[in-house]
C-alpha cells in the first residue's frame, strides 16, 4: 500500500503514468532506502502545494526556458529498480522544468540559481541541464527551505563528451527547530572523456536528504561527490549515492565529511556498481564523521556490487571525536581551546571539496568556513 503522505499528495492529479509510478511505492518507512531516515519533519506539518519561482543568473550564451515540455518526459535516467518516491511525486506534480542548456565553450564564472520556499508549502521544483561536448562550465544552485516548508527538487544533468562540469547544491535553513525538509533528487548521464563533479552541503534544516544516481557512459569518464553535513540539534543530513559504472576505464570518488553536535544524525549509504564488462574502474568511498556530542550519531553503508574482474574498487568509514593529541598540539602554541576545535572541523568538512573549478570552488571553501565559524555564507 502507498504511503499515505504520497497519497494525499497525489489526490488532485490525474491518471497520468507518472502518478502509477509514485503510488506503486510502498510505505516510506518499510522501503528498505528509507526506513534508517527520519521522515518526521515531512509528516508532522499540514503543507499544501506551491510552484517554484527561480532566482538565476546566466549569460547570454546560456539557453534557458521554463517550459512544460519535460511534463511527460520518461526519466531515463532514473533506473528501474531506484527507490525515489519524491522523484516520481515531483514528475506527477511538477508542471513546468527550468531546461538549461550549456554550450560548447568554457565559461569562467559559475552559473547561480536561488530557489526560496517560505510557509507551510511542499515546492516542487524540476531543473533538466543539459552540458554540450566540449563544454566546460559550473553551476551554485542554492536552495533554502524556510518556517515549516519542504522543498522536493529534481534535477536532471546530461553532460556531453570531453566536457568538465562542476556543481555545488547548498541546502540551507535558517529556522532552527522548525520543521523545515529538503529532499532533492539529483539523476545524472555521463559520456565518454568527461568529467562531473557534485558538492551537497547540508546546513540547517530539520531533515535534508540528497539522492544521487550517477550512471557513467562511455570510456574514461570521471564522477566526484563530494558530502559536508554542518548538523546541530535534533537535525538529520542523509546521502544516498548510487554511481553506476557502465564502461570501461571509467573513475568514481564519493567523500563525505560530517560534524555533528548536540542529538543530530548523519546518514551516509553509499553503491559503487561495476556492470558486465566495464573493466578498468577505479572506484572509491570515504564517510568520516566527527561526533560533538555523546549524543550525536552518524550511520554508514558503505556498498560494492561489481561484475567484472579487472577493477579496482575500495570503501572506507569512521567516525571518532576531536584527536586530542592534536588539540593539545594547538594549544600548545598558544591557541586557545575553542579556536583550535574550530581550526581542526573546519579543515576537516575541507576534505569533502570535490568541485575544481576555480571560482566556484573558493566561493564553497569560503562558506563552508564561515557557516561553521558562525558566519554568514552570503
Amino acid at each position: 500500500m502507498s504511503d499515505s503522505m504520497i497519497t494525499e499528495l497525489l489526490v488532485h492529479t490525474g491518471d497520468s503514468a507518472a502518478k502509477q509510478k509514485a503510488l506503486v511505492y510502498p510505505s516510506l518507512s518499510r522501503a528498505e532506502s528509507w526506513r534508517w531516515t527520519p521522515l518526521k519533519a515531512l509528516r508532522s506539518i499540514s503543507r499544501r502545494v506551491d510552484c517554484a519561482a527561480y532566482q538565476y543568473d546566466f549569460p547570454d550564451a546560456v539557453q534557458v526556458s521554463e517550459t512544460d515540455e519535460a511534463r511527460d518526459l520518461d526519466m531515463a535516467f532514473l533506473h528501474s529498480q531506484i527507490d525515489a518516491p519524491f522523484a516520481a511525486v515531483n514528475m506527477a506534480l511538477a508542471d513546468d522544468v527550468l531546461h538549461i542548456r550549456i554550450p560548447a565553450q568554457t565559461f569562467e564564472q559559475p552559473l547561480a540559481i536561488h530557489l526560496d520556499a517560505v510557509g507551510k508549502k511542499w515546492q516542487f521544483s524540476r531543473m533538466l541541464i543539459e552540458v554540450a561536448a566540449e563544454a566546460k562550465a559550473a553551476l551554485w544552485l542554492d536552495m533554502r527551505a524556510e518556517r515549516e516548508a519542504a522543498q522536493l527538487p529534481l534535477i536532471a544533468l546530461e553532460v556531453g563528451a570531453n566536457s568538465e562540469f562542476d556543481m555545488v547544491l547548498w541546502l540551507g535553513a535558517a529556522d532552527e527547530g522548525a520543521a523545515n525538509t529538503q529532499c532533492a533528487y539529483i539523476g545524472a548521464k555521463q559520456q565518454a572523456h568527461s568529467k562531473l563533479r557534485i558538492n551537497a552541503v547540508q546546513n540547517g534544516a530539520a531533515l535534508a536528504r540528497v539522492d544521487v544516481q550517477a550512471e557513467i557512459h562511455g570510456a574514461e569518464a570521471e564522477f566526484l561527490f563530494g558530502g559536508v553535513q554542518m548538523l546541530s540539534g535534533e537535525q538529520v543530513g542523509d546521502y544516498h549515492v548510487n554511481v553506476r559504472h557502465m564502461s570501461e576505464g571509467s573513475q568514481s570518488n564519493q567523500v563525505v565529511r560530517g560534524a555533528l553536535r548536540d542529538k543530530s544524525n548523519g546518514i551516509f549509504d553509499g553503491m559503487i556498481y561495476v556492470a558486465h564488462g566495464a573493466q578498468q574502474t577505479d572506484a572509491k568511498q570515504d564517510s568520516r564523521y566527527i561526533l560533538l556530542s555523546n549524543e550525536a550519531k552518524s550511520h554508514s553503508v558503505p556498498r560494492l556490487e561489481i561484475y567484472a574482474d579487472d577493477v579496482q574498487c575500495a570503501h572506507g568509514s569512521t567516525v571518532g571525536f576531536l584527536d586530542p593529541e592534536s588539540l593539545f598540539y594547538l594549544q600548545s602554541r598558544g591557541i586557545d581551546l575553542e579556536t583550535a576545535q574550530v581550526m581542526l572541523i573546519s579543515s576537516f568538512l575541507h576534505e569533502a571539496v570535490v568541485v575544481e573549478h576555480e571560482a566556484l570552488a573558493a566561493n564553497l571553501h569560503e562558506a563552508i568556513s564561515q557557516t561553521w565559524t558562525g558566519g554568514d555564507e552570503d
